[in-house]
């Protein structure tokens, strides 16, 4: 099995007390940092790797370069909802992205910019739904690693995953087929990283997480 990569830059660690029996004390543990992202000028699929105080577009890209765009994918009508940033304000700033959820982000300027996400990782049982066709998702930790080996995607024959590479402005695809990737092979994904899977049935990726395993 191989070990599980958790970059998350200033971890905290804080165990709190909650309660006190004969049996020992039980510990409520929050895995709290920052993860920084950098994002080329162009399109690029990514993700919000943190679970924040408040997961909207206001808050989790305060001051992108002017003329960004953020697109997020509506399953249910297959076609992109989108907003720009203009004017120094987001023509939705309400619009949620939660951990989970892939994005396009579309840098608006001519050279890359950085942009730090805060927040605690997420922990328990983890449940992603994955529709039948095209669902834009990402790990709901900052985790990187093999999309179905080390993330826990669940892949079934005939099922595809596809990345989008910022340099040559194109999707890069992989199938799943006769128990073998296809393609460039299985998909490695960055932390932060959001990429579409195409399933012929709808299900849910559901992870056990914890930070400490």
């Amino acid at each position: 099995m191989k070990t599980k990569t958790l970059l998350v830059a200033g971890m905290v660690f804080a165990a709190g007390a909650v309660s006190s029996m004969a049996q020992g004390t039980v510990y409520s543990v929050n895995a709290v940092g920052f993860v920084n992202v950098v994002l080329p000028s162009g399109f690029s699929i990514i993700s919000n790797p943190l679970n924040a105080a408040t997961n909207t577009i206001g808050a989790l890209f305060p001051s992108p370069p002017p003329g960004s765009s953020l697109f997020k994918f509506d399953t249910s009508l297959g076609s992109f909802v989108g907003t720009t940033f203009a004017f120094g304000n987001w023509g939705n700033p309400g619009l949620t992205l939660v951990p989970g959820e892939g994005f396009f982000f579309k840098n608006g300027a001519a050279t890359a910019f950085t942009n730090t996400f805060v927040g605690n990782v997420q922990q328990g049982t983890l449940v992603t739904p994955l529709s039948s066709g095209f669902t834009l998702v990402s790990s709901q930790v900052p985790q990187a690693g093999l999309v179905a080996t080390d993330l826990g995607l669940p892949i079934a024959p005939g099922d595809s995953v596809f990345t989008f590479d910022n340099a040559g402005n194109q999707y890069q695809g992989s199938t799943f087929a006769f128990g073998a990737w296809g393609g460039a092979g299985e998909p490695q994904i960055a932390v932060a990283q959001g990429f579409f899977v195409k399933k012929a049935m709808a299900t849910s990726w559901t992870r056990n997480f914890s930070v400490n395993q």
